[in-house]
Formats: structure tokens, sequence, C-alpha cells
């Protein structure tokens, strides 16, 4: 699968699922609010062009756009649902977007762009956060899956 974002400098799949390796993702309640949180990086040192936000509507449409995928795509997805990797994450961004929710992305390939990105992203009090490594997800602030919806809609409400 190809890079179908342009503001992601590594791939952003892994076997035919969504994966921005080396990002650290964040879901607010709007998409003001993840462009303050975005200002915020942007004042901490990070360059434009590692830091960018996405609307809800623009993630649920690049998700859901994929053509049909080949056997093997559909072989390594459901492999990534049995154990409940990324797949997870896929529905709970869906569930967060369909609920007016935004998403900031932000280019943190070294311990020490992680640990800036996250004094910045802590301290905004996402919905939501996870960074995305070569070889797992670590999830920073994670709602139960049963009230990514609810969670969402509480934060778009406040915006």
């Amino acid at each position: 699968m190809g890079q179908r974002w342009n503001f992601f400098k590594e791939s952003d799949a892994s076997w035919g699922m969504f994966y921005p390796k080396n990002y650290l993702v964040a879901g607010y309640g709007s998409r003001e609010r993840a462009e303050e949180v975005k200002a915020r990086l942007l004042d901490a040192g990070f360059p434009a062009d590692e830091v960018a936000t996405a609307s809800g509507a623009f993630v649920v449409e690049q998700l859901e756009h994929d053509p049909e995928p080949g056997f093997l795509d559909r072989m390594k997805q459901e492999i990534a649902r049995a154990v409940g990797t990324e797949a997870g994450y896929i529905d709970d961004d869906l569930k967060h977007a369909r609920e007016g929710g935004a998403f900031l992305f932000v280019y943190v390939p070294t311990d020490e762009a992680v640990a800036r990105a996250r004094r910045v992203i802590d301290a905004s009090a996402p919905v939501l956060a996870r960074r995305y490594m070569a070889l797992g997800i670590e999830r920073y602030t994670y709602p139960p899956q049963s009230r990514i919806q609810q969670e969402s809609r509480k934060a778009a409400a406040r915006q």
C-alpha cells in the first residue's frame, strides 16, 4: 500500500492498515483545538512539516477510501484484528471522528522528540493519544473503548 497522506514522512501503512510509524497521534474535540496544540508544538521547536492536523471528516474519508484489499492484505488485516492491534485503533479513530473529533499528528523519530511532544500533548488533555513505533503502539491517553464515542462527544461539546 502506498502513502495516502502527503504529510507523513514515513509509510502510513503496515499490513495493509493505517500505521503512521514514528508519529504521535492525538485526538481532540475540534479542529480548532487540534490547531491550538499544533501551534504549541511549533512554539516548542517542531518544524512545520513535522506537525499536521486533520478534521474527523478527512480521517474518515481516508480510512474508508482504500480500494478493496487483495487476498494477502485481507489476511493480514484479519490477523491484526484477531490480536487486537491496529484494527482496534482504526475503529476507535472512526468513532472519534464521527463524533466531530479532529486529529493531530507529530513526527517523533527520536526519544528526545517524543519527550518534547509529550510535554505539550499531555498538558493539552487530548481525548486520546498514542505513538506508533516500529514494533508496536504505545498508548498515552486512552479512555476505555466502550467510552470513546462518549468522551469524544463531550470534548466536542466543550469546544
